[in-house]
């Protein structure tokens, strides 16, 4: 099955088995165990020994990789949600499939809902962005009965055969025929 969170793709394997580990956690505590790895996206810091609390039974031995495995799934569906630019309904339904009950699955979309603007904005402020080139140059030359193009910027210079700018050409027309027959 595709969801929409994924990219469109299935979901990880290793996800799939976290989800009965995130089914067996109370939705309050599932929900404050979301909003620690919320605060670990925007600010870069996560309470472990929280993490720990939130993930541990009453009564049962705390464990640190169910613990781990937990933020993981969270840190993913939710990173991944934000990243595709999932609608809140639509990443609920999808978190319902993947196998978490009703509670569990609105647990997340709460500060999900609540943090997307600037989780966006946090993600977007990370990209990596080149520098705009301030001056580039093309020329064309023929020489001995062959073209070449030369781009020079004062960074970077390159420096292209006629064989290939060919090959270029006729993958660029490959590329635009695929994109013609997808939006068909």
């Amino acid at each position: 099955m595709r969801f929409r969170f994924c990219g469109d793709l299935e979901a990880p394997t290793w996800l799939l088995h976290e989800v009965p580990t995130l089914s067996e956690i109370s939705s309050v505590r599932l929900k404050l165990l979301a909003k620690q790895v919320l605060q670990q996206l925007l600010h870069g810091s996560l309470d472990y020994g929280k993490a720990l609390r939130f993930t541990t039974p009453k009564g049962a031995a705390p464990d640190a990789a169910v613990a781990r495995g937990a933020v993981a799934a969270v840190h993913f569906v939710v990173a991944s949600a934000v990243k595709y630019d999932v609608d809140d309904a639509v990443f609920a339904t999808e978190l319902e499939q993947l196998g978490l009950p009703r509670e569990n699955a609105a647990a997340i979309l709460r500060p999900y809902r609540e943090s997307k603007g600037a989780l966006r904005a946090t993600f977007a402020a990370g990209t990596f962005r080149a520098a705009p080139t301030a001056c580039a140059g093309w020329t064309a030359d023929r020489a001995a009965g062959s073209a070449a193009l030369r781009l020079s910027d004062p960074d970077l210079r390159v420096d292209v055969g006629a064989d290939k700018l060919a090959v270029l050409l006729h993958e660029l027309g490959q590329v635009k025929a695929m994109m013609d027959a997808n939006q068909e």
